[in-house]
């Protein structure tokens, strides 16, 4: 692959959440298995699990443990945002937030037991130790997300499954050991929009970018960090409108 074809593939991905419940085979999935599988990791010590599920009551299950949450745990706590946002999202302002319910969910986890063979400096250090762990899981999702949108399929990240409630509600419906940590869920399954990637607010270059050093007057300021913040965030909100539609 030359570096505009791989350019091309991440310009054009996105989190679609509109997805159709027909089925998807068996052979696409496994492609994006394999592609976790490659996924680099810390020291090679290989510490990502995937989980499959299929079973139509099961997805139902964990579709109704993150819809609960968002709807609810969720908005309550957006209700405190700062006032400089604007109005807070709630479920009278912007609608419900149900996720999709996918033919497919690709549970992404981490066996904690194996960073015992991480460095010693690393197993004796909480915080290093941690970033090596989630960032292996880390890049297990992402070759997945590259790999469905490669594949011409559509895949939504569940990342509520973080917190404490969700990942312990989803480890009880799925029967997960102690040592295992969920990582993330995805949605996958072939888009229900017909249309092209939609446009998406991106950060120039130039601004990101510092050589060498960086002193304070090479960020933003406050004032437009905080402009470019509010545009982000109405960004975001259109297109979990558009997909609430989509989904009906």
């Amino acid at each position: 692959m030359q570096y505009e074809e791989f350019l091309e593939l991440i310009e054009g991905r996105r989190t679609h959440r509109a997805i159709k419940p027909d089925p998807i085979p068996d052979e696409l999935v496994d492609k994006l298995l394999e592609a976790a599988r490659w996924a680099p990791t810390g020291f090679n010590m290989q510490p990502v699990e995937l989980l499959v599920v299929r079973d139509l009551e099961l997805r139902r299950a964990l579709k109704r443990t993150v819809d609960d949450y968002k709807n609810d745990d969720f908005f309550a706590l957006e209700a405190t945002r700062e006032p400089w946002q604007g109005s807070p999202w709630s479920i009278a302002t912007h609608g419900r937030w149900d996720s999709p319910l996918a033919p497919v969910d690709i549970v992404v986890m981490g066996d904690t037991r194996r960073r015992v063979g991480l460095p010693m400096a690393a197993r004796y250090s909480r915080q290093k130790g941690d970033s090596i762990f989630e960032s292996s899981l880390a890049n297990a999702f992402l070759y997945i997300w590259l790999a469905a949108h490669s594949l011409g399929l559509a895949a939504q990240p569940v990342s509520a499954v973080k917190y404490p409630k969700v990942q312990g509600l989803v480890k009880d419906l799925l029967g997960l050991p102690d040592f295992i940590y969920v990582y993330d869920i995805f949605l996958v399954g072939y888009r229900a929009e017909e249309t092209g990637p939609s446009a998406k607010l991106m950060r120039p270059l130039a601004e990101m970018v510092h050589r060498d050093r960086a002193a304070d007057d090479e960020f933003l300021g406050e004032v437009e960090l905080r402009k470019q913040i509010v545009k982000l965030r109405a960004g975001n909100v259109a297109r979990h409108v558009e997909a609430d539609k989509l989904n009906g």
